[in-house]
Formats: C-alpha cells, structure tokens, sequence
C-alpha cells in the first residue's frame, strides 16, 4: 500500500516510437530513390519524437536506475535540438547525414545497453533481447563511421534496417512494461 516501487503499465510512448520507426522502415525500403530527402525529415521528427518520449520517462528511469538516467536526459535533449536543425536545413542535413545518423545510432545504442537492466524487471529475456538489439545497434553504427561512402551508398538499406531494430526495440519495450 505505502511501496514507492513504480509500477509501469503498458507504455504507449514507447508503443507509438515503435510503430512510427517501423512506418519509416516500410517507407525507406520501397522508396529508395526518393528517400534520401525523406529520411533527413523522417531522422528529424523521429529524433524529436524519441527525445520526446525520453524526457517523459525520465523521471521512472531515474527512480529505477538512478543517476545513469541522468545519460538518457542528455541524449534526449540532443536527439531534439538534432531533429530541429535538420527541419530547419533539409540540405545540410543531407549532407551531415551520413556522419550525423552513424553517431546517433551509436549513442542511442550505448544509451540502450546502459538502460536496459531495468527491463530485468519484466523478464530476462526482455533484458537479453534489448541488449542484442542495441549491440547489433553498435555493429552497424560502427560499420556507418568507418566507411563513410559505403554510408551514403546503402544509406536507405541502413537506414531501413535501423528503423526496423528500434522499432522492435520500443514495441518490446512498451509490451515489456505492461507486466
């Protein structure tokens, strides 16, 4: 009656990011050529969207992991201020692409792995899951810095595919939550 253990409940924050990142995914795959624009305002709003949906769990994160939260803040607050410079520049963000989603996809990764022991809450294999998710993540950040032509050629393969990871991710996550 008086635990101050959160109790979670489904997350439809989480369930939105997912189905939105999943629509990207569909629409990145049958529309390559006109994709390269798209994705830049795509990237935009879902960076908006995923820093959104970041500072409004910050609060549980924090009571559930502590100071770490404090990571997941800071990538909130710069996965917005990044989807607003890129609305405001379609061609730069263009551009910067390439170089801009590698680093992104690598810290929304390392912030996925630092915060996924709190899925150990729901199930071990939530808590599995999410890391092999956010690992696999990390490959394909790391293969995007390393070989920035390789980048920019597959980019809507890449990009596909990164929707695709997280969104499952977050729909996991918003199911996980549920229990």
């Amino acid at each position: 009656m008086f635990s101050k253990k959160r109790q979670w409940g489904f997350d439809w924050s989480e369930l939105i990011t997912g189905i939105i990142f999943l629509i990207a995914a569909y629409f990145v795959t049958v529309a390559p050529r006109l994709a390269l624009s798209s994705i830049v305002i795509i990237f935009a709003i879902s960076a908006i969207v995923r820093g959104v949906t970041t500072l409004s769990s910050y609060q549980a994160m924090r009571e559930t992991i502590g100071q770490l939260a404090r990571v997941s803040l800071v990538i909130a607050i710069l996965d917005i201020i990044v989807g607003f410079i890129f609305l405001a520049h379609i061609t730069t963000g263009v551009l910067l692409l390439s170089y801009l989603f590698a680093f992104w996809f690598l810290i929304d990764s390392i912030n996925g792995l630092i915060t996924a022991r709190h899925l150990r809450l729901f199930g071990a294999g939530y808590y599995w899951l999410s890391v092999i998710l956010n690992i696999l993540g990390i490959i394909a950040a790391l293969i995007l810095v390393l070989n920035p032509l390789l980048s920019m050629v597959s980019l809507s393969f890449m990009v596909s595919i990164y929707f695709l990871i997280f969104g499952l991710n977050y729909l996991m996550i918003a199911f996980a939550r549920k229990q």
